[in-house]
């Protein structure tokens, strides 16, 4: 069955309910699914056609590496492994 046939078929099932509360539970899951999908189109941006890192470091807020906080982790967590070994612990 093709999906405009089944919405008919769903149409023409609930022209036979006459029990208000299945009527209302009907409209409070295609609320809930309205709902559900304005919020996803919310979350979906187009995706550019051009790329600038600028505009992406300003729109991302990064501010650069910090040298000075980065030469002191470096010698405070104090590595005497080569990068090999270290890779090869992985």
């Amino acid at each position: 069955m093709t999906i405009e046939a089944r919405k008919y078929h769903l149409i023409a099932e609930i022209m036979q309910v006459s029990d208000e509360k299945i009527l209302k539970r009907f409209e409070e899951i295609l609320t809930e699914y309205h709902q559900q999908m304005n919020d996803l189109r919310g979350l979906v941006k187009p995706i550019r056609s051009k790329k600038d890192i600028n505009q992406l470091i300003q729109e991302q807020g990064f501010t650069g590496v910090d040298r000075e906080k980065m030469n002191r982790l470096i010698d405070e967590i104090d590595i005497e492994e080569s990068i090999e070994e270290l890779l090869a612990m992985l």
